[in-house]
């Protein structure tokens, strides 16, 4: 089993990184835990091989970004990818943006970007949208469990970021983050974000400004951290490689369950356990090898994914 940090540079889509990830390891079985437009950069984490099983899991981790939203104009993406359009004054302070954000913590649902990959009857709202044909799109749960405001300046400005034990944030030293290139100079907000799976980052600008009574767009984005797996820890895409792989449990922030021989042999065999835990729970034998995936309602755990022995 193998997973990949990779830090997915400017300017290149996922499935190109998962491409590389093909050639290098020499397998086609690769994927990855959730998709980076082109225009974001950040943590992307490839599975290969069995680690492929883990996908859904680890695509449900929480993630955290860094993200740079203008204001006063929109794109049809959202996102720095597109044309701007519509402008709209920005009357509003460092105040009104700090009273706005903890707003995020207290919605549910929240309708996907026009430009996403959601379907409606079988059609993908993106396809729809390159055609100049609107797709209505319905609201979809969402997780905000963090809103942080870093920075508030009059244009997008290129930060330098760094790991802290409040998560990445605005650093004298650090790397640097790519920003795609500027679309004009509109008053950028740069804020630190906590997010359950399946949020859109630019539905979050979008309803940033509408919240402030303007326009608003992602001008950058940088995913700092997918679960347990920081960006401290990424490699480019050209370094992949069997020597650079994180152990599966290092990976999963699920609690571990060790078993003795004789459930592992039931896990194995697909059969529930009576083990009183809730949500996911990763099912390991004496050795700490990942033997499966469970799912725990309270009272019992029921296997969704099943690991084979390795030697």
């Amino acid at each position: 089993m193998a997973l990949f940090a990779v830090d997915k540079p400017l300017g290149v889509t996922s499935h190109d990184v998962v491409d590389i990830a093909r050639d290098r390891l020499g397998t086609r079985r690769v994927g990855h835990t959730g998709t980076l437009d082109p225009l974001a950069t950040g943590v992307l984490v490839i599975a290969s091989d069995s680690s492929t099983k883990l996908v859904p899991f680890l695509s449900a981790e929480d993630k955290e970004y860094l993200a740079w939203v203008s204001f006063g104009a929109t794109t049809p993406t959202l996102d720095a990818e597109g044309q701007v359009s519509g402008g709209a004054p920005v009357k509003f302070g460092r105040r009104e943006l700090l009273a706005a954000l903890p707003r995020f913590l207290e919605i549910h649902e929240q309708v996907p970007p026009a430009y996403s990959a959601v379907k409606v009857a079988g059609r993908r709202a993106y396809d729809a949208a390159r055609k100049g044909q609107s797709l209505v799109l319905s609201a979809r749960p969402v997780r905000y469990l963090e809103a942080e405001l870093l920075a508030f300046d009059r244009e997008p400005a290129a930060y330098r970021i760094a790991p802290s034990p409040a998560g990445w944030k605005i650093a004298e030293r650090g790397r640097l983050a790519a920003l795609p290139p500027v679309l004009g100079p509109y008053p950028t907000a740069v804020i630190r974000l906590v997010v359950g799976s399946g949020t859109y980052v630019r539905s979050f600008a979008r309803d940033l400004g509408e919240q402030l009574l303007t326009k608003a767009f992602l001008a950058g984005l940088v995913r700092t951290r997918v679960g347990r797996i920081d960006l401290a820890r990424t490699i480019s895409p050209q370094e992949i490689s069997m020597a650079r792989a994180i152990a599966d449990l290092e990976a999963l922030s699920c609690p571990v369950v060790e078993l003795a021989q004789a459930d592992a042999k039931k896990v194995l065999e697909g059969v529930p356990l009576p083990i009183p835990a809730q949500g996911a729970v990763a099912l390991v034998d004496s050795r700490r090898k990942l033997l499966a995936m469970a799912e725990g309602d309270g009272f019992k755990l029921k296997i969704k994914r099943v690991f084979k022995p390795q030697a």
